[in-house]
C-alpha cells in the first residue's frame, strides 16, 4: 500500500462514518457518512453507505428530466394537486377546533361529560405523536401512497364519529381522524418540497399556512352552525366527502417524475417493510404519546407533585432515551437520524420553532383569559380583538415566501423578525386596564407577524440544510418540534398562571375575608371560573381581578423568556442556497 493509500485509510478510519460536505453552506459538519461529497475526494461512495436512508435512490443525485420551469409537474397538474392539499391541510386545523363549541353539547348527549376533554384531547394526541414518523414511510413507500392512506384515515375517523353512540367510539374515532389529520398535514409539506423549487417554496409555504390558518380559526363557529342547523354527528360526516376529493385529486393527479425522492424505493411491499424501523417507530410515538397525556392531564386532572405525573414524565423520558439509542445504534434505516442534529442550521431551526412556538401558543391562550377575567370583556369583543391576529399571520407567511423568492435568502428576515417577535411578547406583557381599545386590537400583531415568518424561514432553513435525501426527514423533525412545543408552552404556561394565581388569592381573599371557610370557597370558585368576579362578593372582586392580572402576568413572562430563547437559537442558523429548480441546480 502506497503512503498515499495509507494516509487516505488514515483519514477514513479516523472520520468514517460521521463527516459531511454541506454543499449549501460549503462547510463541513457532522452529521452522516454517506452523505460525504466525493467531489472533494474525502470518501468514496463504496465507503460512504453506512445506511440508506434515502428514497428514491441510494445516492445523493436526484435528476429530473425536463422539469416545467424548475417544478416536478405541469403547471395545470401542480396547481390540482397543491390546492387538493391545501384542502387536506384546512380539513386537518379545522377538525383540531371544531370541537371547541360542541363540548359540552356532545358530552351532554352521550352522558358522559366525566370525559369531555378527551374528545378534543384524543385528535391533538394522535396529531401530534404520529407526524414524525411519515417522513421516512413515505420515503420508503412514497408520498402518494401515503397521502392516500392519511385520507382514508381521515374520512374514516370522521365516519366513526358521525355515528358514535358513545364517548369511547367517538374518542377512538378521534384518534383516528387525527392520525390520518397529522399525516395530511406534514406529508403535504414534504410533497410541496417535492414539486416546487426551494426559492418559491417559501411563498406557496405561506399559502398553506393561509390555508391551515383559517381552518383552526374556523374550526369552532362551522361546528357551532351545523350542530344548530343539523345536529353535531354531521359535523364529522360532512368532512367525508370533502376528504373524498383529496383522495381522488390525488390518486389521479400526484404522478411525480422519475428520478424524485418522493416516488419511495424500488421494491415490492415485503421488501418495504424490511426497510421500516418500526422499533424506533414504536418507542417515538409511545414516548410522544406519554409526554403529551402528562402535559395535557398534569395541573389539570392529576397534581404535578403526584406519582401519576412524575411516572409518566419519567416514563416518557426513558421511552425517548430508548428511541435514541435505537436510532444509533441499533436500526439501519433510523426513522428519525438523530445525527442531523449535528448539522447547526437543523438543530438551531428546530430550537427556534419549538421556543416561538411555546411563545406564541402561550399568549394565544392567555392574552383572552385576560381580556375575559381583568377587562371584563364579553366573548365577542374578547373575539373582535382576535381577527387582526390572523391577517397579520396570513400576510407574514406570504411575504415572507415571496421576499425569500425575490432575494434567495432568509438569514436577514429571521433577525429581523427576532426582533419583532421580541417586542411583541413584551407589549404583551405590559398589557394593563389602561391600555387603549386600538392597542388590544393590535396587540398580537407583531408577535404573529414574527412567527409566521420565522415558521416559513425555519422549514426552509431546515430543507435547505439537508441534502435533498433527507428532506422529507426535517420537515417531520419541523412539525415534531412544533407541536410538542405548542403542547408544552401552553402546559408549563398553565403551571405558572395557577401558581401564581392561588398565591395571590390566598393572600389577597385572605385579608378581605375573616371566616376561613368562606375565603377557601371564595378561591375555589375564583381559580374555577373567570366569570365568577362578576358573581362574586363585591368587595374580592378586585382583589380577583388583580390576582388574575399577576397570574396572567406570569404566563406572559414565560412567554417573553421561551421567546428570547427561540431568537437567540435562530442566530446560529447558516445561510443555504435557495434553489431554482427541483433538482437543485
Amino acid at each position: 500500500m502506497s503512503e498515499e493509500d495509507q494516509e487516505h485509510q488514515k483519514f477514513q478510519e479516523h472520520f468514517h462514518p460521521n463527516i459531511i460536505h454541506d454543499t449549501s453552506a460549503d462547510t463541513p459538519g457532522v452529521i452522516a457518512s454517506e452523505l460525504a461529497a466525493e467531489e472533494d475526494g474525502l470518501l468514496s461512495n463504496e465507503l460512504v453507505r453506512t445506511h440508506s436512508y434515502g428514497a428514491a435512490l441510494d445516492d445523493n443525485t436526484y435528476e429530473i428530466d425536463d422539469p416545467n420551469g424548475g417544478y416536478a409537474l405541469p403547471k395545470a397538474q401542480l396547481y390540482t394537486v397543491v390546492s387538493s392539499l391545501f384542502m387536506a391541510s384546512f380539513l386537518a386545523a379545522l377538525d383540531g377546533t371544531v370541537v371547541t363549541t360542541l363540548l359540552t353539547l356532545i358530552a351532554s348527549d352521550l352522558n358522559a361529560v366525566s370525559n369531555i376533554s378527551w374528545i378534543a384531547t384524543a385528535y391533538l394526541l394522535s396529531s401530534a405523536a404520529f407526524q414524525p414518523i411519515f417522513g421516512k414511510l413515505s420515503d420508503i413507500f412514497g408520498r402518494r401512497s401515503l397521502l392516500l392512506g392519511c385520507s382514508a384515515l381521515f374520512g374514516i375517523g370522521c365516519v366513526i364519529c358521525g355515528v358514535a353512540d358513545s364517548v369511547l367510539v367517538l374518542v377512538i374515532g378521534r384518534f383516528i381522524t387525527g392520525w390520518g389529520g397529522s399525516g395530511l398535514t406534514s406529508l403535504g409539506t414534504i410533497t410541496m418540497s417535492d414539486m416546487i423549487p426551494l426559492r418559491d417554496r417559501g411563498y406557496y409555504q405561506g399559502l398553506a399556512n393561509i390555508c391551515f390558518g383559517l381552518g383552526s380559526a374556523s374550526g369552532g363557529i362551522i361546528g357551532g352552525v351545523i350542530a344548530d342547523w343539523i345536529g353535531w354527528k354531521f359535523v364529522f360526516l360532512l368532512q367525508v366527502p370533502l376528504a373524498a376529493l383529496v383522495f381522488l385529486a390525488i390518486y389521479f393527479y400526484l404522478n411525480l417524475p422519475a428520478g424524485s425522492p418522493g416516488l419511495g424505493v424500488k421494491g415490492n411491499t415485503s421488501e418495504k417493510l424490511k426497510r421500516v424501523d418500526f422499533l424506533g417507530a414504536s418507542l417515538l410515538v409511545s414516548s410522544l404519546m406519554v409526554f403529551l397525556i402528562a402535559t395535557s392531564v398534569g395541573g389539570r386532572q392529576i397534581a404535578y407533585s403526584s406519582y401519576t405525573f412524575i411516572g409518566l414524565s419519567l416514563g416518557s423520558l426513558i421511552l425517548l432515551l430508548l428511541f435514541v439509542y435505537v436510532e444509533l445504534y441499533v436500526s439501519e434505516e433510523p426513522i428519525l437520524p438523530i445525527e442531523l442534529f449535528a448539522n447547526r442550521t437543523v438543530l438551531s431551526s428546530s430550537l427556534t420553532n419549538w421556543f416561538y412556538t411555546m411563545a406564541v401558543f402561550t399568549t394565544l391562550f392567555y392574552v383572552p383569559i385576560y381580556y375575559s377575567a381583568v377587562l371584563g370583556l364579553s366573548a365577542t369583543e374578547n373575539g373582535m380583538r382576535l381577527v387582526p391576529n390572523f391577517f397579520s399571520i396570513s400576510f407574514g407567511s406570504v411575504g415572507a415566501g415571496l421576499y425569500m423568492r425575490a432575494t434567495g435568502r432568509y438569514y436577514s428576515l429571521a433577525v429581523l423578525s427576532g426582533f419583532l417577535a421580541i417586542f411583541g411578547v413584551f407589549r404583551i406583557f405590559f398589557l394593563s386596564p389602561d391600555t387603549p381599545n386600538w392597542q388590544q386590537y393590535v396587540l398580537l400583531i407583531p408577535s404573529g407577524l414574527a412567527y409566521s415568518c420565522m415558521l416559513t424561514v425555519t422549514l426552509l432553513a431546515l430543507i435547505a440544510a439537508a441534502p435533498l435525501k433527507y428532506q422529507a426527514c426535517t420537515t417531520s423533525i419541523q412539525y415534531t418540534f412544533r407541536s410538542t412545543g405548542s403542547t408544552l408552552g401552553v402546559s408549563a404556561a398553565t403551571a405558572v398562571f395557577q401558581n401564581v394565581l392561588l398565591k395571590q388569592l390566598t393572600a389577597k381573599i385572605n385579608k378581605l375575608i375573616t371566616d376561613p371557610k368562606k375565603a377557601a370557597k371564595i378561591i375555589e370558585k375564583a381559580l374555577d371560573s373567570t366569570e365568577y368576579v362578576n358573581k362574586a362578593p363585591k368587595i374580592v372582586r378586585q382583589a380577583i381581578v388583580d390576582s388574575y392580572d399577576l397570574g396572567c402576568k406570569g404566563a406572559f413572562a414565560f412567554a417573553v423568556a421561551t421567546m428570547i430563547l427561540g431568537v437567540v437559537s435562530s442566530l446560529f442558523m447558516r445561510e443555504h442556497k435557495l434553489h431554482k429548480s427541483v433538482n437543485r441546480d
